[in-house]
C-alpha cells in the first residue's frame, strides 16, 4: 500500500534497532527485529497518512507525543519476543510483503549496492554486465573482442536510453546551500521509503479494510465515487481500528480469523464512516506521500531496462529475478539476450 502508510512504524523500527544494538552479540542473535516491531506496533495507536502533509504531521505526532510509549512498547517486546530454536515458524507469504521498496532492496543485494536508488538501476546493471564480461576475458586471448563487446553494450545502452532518469537535470539551478538541504531531505525521505523493507510484518487489517472499502465505493453513484480516494478511506478506517500486525503465516491466519470473528461489524462501520467523512471534504490536489518521487523514478528505470533487455514483461515485482537471470546468463557466457536486443533495436 504505497499510497497509505502507517507513520508510527518508522520510529518503532528505529527504537527497536537501537535497543537491539545495546544487547550482546549472543542475545542479538535471539531477537528477531520484525517480531519486536510487530509486537510493539500492536500496542501502539495507528497513524496512517496518505499525503505529504499528513505524513509529516503524523510522524511529528508519533515522535513528540508517543516517544515514551514507543520506548516502553519496544522494551516490552524485547522481553516478550525471543527466538525459540525448537519452534519453527513459517514466514509470511511473499505476496503479503511485496512492495516497490522491498523489490529495490532485493536489487541492492543482487547488484551489491546498499544505497542503490531506482534511478541508478539501469546504469548499475550496465556496470555489472560490463564487469562480468571483462572478468571473463582475463583468461582468454581474445580480450580485444570482449572489450569491443563491452563497447557495443555501452553504445547500445546510450541508444536505447529513451528517457532521462536524471531528475536533477530538469530542476532549475540551485545554490549550494539549497542543493545541500534538498539532498539531505531526499536522503531522509529515501530512508523512510526503505524503512519497511528491512522487516517482514504486515497489518492484517490492511487487506481486509481495502477489500471492504473497494466494495462499498463501487456501490456508490459514479458521480460520488470518482471524488473519493480509496487510500483516504482506508487511512481513516485503519486509524480507528486496532492494529493487528503479524510476522508469520500462522500469525496471519490467526489475526485474520480474529478480525473476521470479532471485528467484522466494526470494520464495516468504520469504512462507512470513512466514506461519509471523505465524501464531505472538498477535493484538494494535495501532494501525495513523499515516496511518490521514488516510484516515479522506478517507472523510468523499468522503461529503460525494458529497452535495454528487450523484454516487455519487466515489472517492479519481477525485476530483481530478471536482472539476476541476465547476470547469470552473462556469467555463463550466454549473450543471446544481448544479441536479440541488438537485432530488435536495429
Amino acid at each position: 500500500m504505497d499510497g497509505c502508510r502507517n507513520a508510527i512504524e518508522e520510529p518503532v523500527i528505529e527504537e527497536a534497532k537501537a535497543q537491539i544494538k545495546k544487547l550482546g552479540a549472543a542475545l542479538q542473535q535471539k531477537v528477531d527485529l520484525s517480531e519486536v516491531v510487530a509486537f510493539a506496533l500492536n500496542r501502539l495507536p495507528t497513524m496512517y497518512a496518505t499525503t505529504q502533509r499528513g505524513w509529516m504531521q503524523q510522524r511529528k505526532r508519533a515522535r513528540d507525543e508517543f516517544s515514551v510509549q514507543i520506548t516502553t512498547a519496544v522494551r516490552q517486546a524485547m522481553m516478550g519476543v525471543r527466538r525459540d530454536p525448537l519452534r519453527e515458524s513459517v514466514p509470511l507469504p511473499e505476496s503479503e510483503l511485496e512492495s516497490q521498496a522491498r523489490s529495490l532492496a532485493r536489487l541492492q543485494k543482487v547488484l551489491h549496492k546498499e544505497d542503490l536508488k531506482w534511478k541508478d538501476v539501469p546504469a548499475s546493471v550496465h556496470e555489472a554486465i560490463t564487469n562480468i564480461r571483462l572478468r571473463g576475458a582475463v583468461g582468454f586471448s581474445h580480450l580485444s573482442l570482449t572489450r569491443r563487446n563491452v563497447q557495443d553494450i555501452k553504445s547500445y545502452l546510450k541508444r536505447t536510453k529513451s528517457l532521462d532518469g536524471s531528475f536533477a537535470s530538469k530542476q532549475p539551478t540551485l545554490g549550494l546551500s539549497e542543493q545541500t538541504m534538498r539532498a539531505s531531505l531526499e536522503a531522509k525521505e529515501f530512508e523512510s521509503y526503505m524503512t519497511g523493507a528491512v522487516c517482514s510484518y504486515r497489518n492484517t487489517l490492511e487487506n481486509l479494510v481495502m477489500s471492504v472499502a473497494q466494495r462499498q465505493v463501487q456501490r456508490l453513484n459514479p458521480d460520488v465515487s470518482q471524488n473519493i480516494k480509496l487510500e483516504d478511506v482506508m487511512a481513516y478506517a485503519l486509524n480507528r481500528l486496532p492494529p493487528m500486525y503479524a510476522t508469520s503465516n500462522e500469525g496471519l491466519k490467526q489475526q485474520r480469523q480474529r478480525a473476521k470473528s470479532e471485528l467484522a461489524h466494526e470494520i464495516m462501520v468504520r469504512v462507512r464512516e470513512a466514506i461519509l467523512a471523505v465524501g464531505k471534504v472538498p477535493v484538494r490536489l494535495l501532494p501525495p506521500l513523499p515516496f511518490s518521487k521514488f516510484n516515479a523514478e522506478q517507472d523510468v528505470a523499468l522503461t529503460e531496462l525494458a529497452h535495454i533487455l528487450q523484454r516487455t514483461d519487466i515489472t517492479w515485482r519481477n525485476v530483481a529475478d530478471v536482472i539476476e537471470e541476465v547476470l547469470k546468463q552473462t556469467e555463463d557466457g550466454d549473450s543471446s539476450w544481448f544479441k536479440l536486443s541488438q537485432a530488435a533495436n536495429k
